[in-house]
């Protein structure tokens, strides 16, 4: 019946015997350096790819920035031409005010809304609160 050190293969035994053997302390110390490596490595990965999003993030809000100035100005021609065509009906001044009054109406009933959703999401309800609360308490 064969051992169990017959059935390890030769360089693995050579590994076994207390020539080979290596202490604790540089096996602790050689596992403490791989996982320092290693979490070193992951850290510098993950900023490269948050440096990736930031300049994919850059370039799609620079897209939408061009995109909206030049809504910007379709949508001003397009109030000037809704001046001229009324002023055909009205006098110029009067269809412009109009207009001017309506657009601006609904841009403050937007901006309002806004920012009342704005705040709403900011205010921490509380859930958040006891659940921050928990999350000190579990790391004191």
């Amino acid at each position: 019946m064969k051992s169990e050190l017959d059935v390890i293969r030769p360089e693995a035994q050579q590994s076994l015997t207390p020539s080979r053997e290596r202490e604790l302390g540089a096996i602790v110390t050689d596992m403490w350096s791989n996982a320092e490596s290693l979490l070193r490595a992951e850290v510098d990965l993950g900023l490269a790819e948050l440096d990736l999003r930031v300049e994919k993030l850059k370039r799609a809000l620079l897209l939408a920035t061009l995109g909206g100035a030049v809504v910007y100005a379709g949508v001003l021609l397009l109030l000037a031409a809704a001046v001229l065509g009324l002023s055909q009906v009205m006098a110029p001044w009067l269809a412009t005010l109009l207009l001017g009054a309506v657009i601006t109406a609904i841009g403050a009933t937007l901006s309002l809304r806004g920012e009342d959703k704005a705040e709403a999401t900011f205010k921490s309800d509380e859930h958040s609160r006891r659940t921050t609360r928990a999350m000190k308490e579990a790391i004191k």
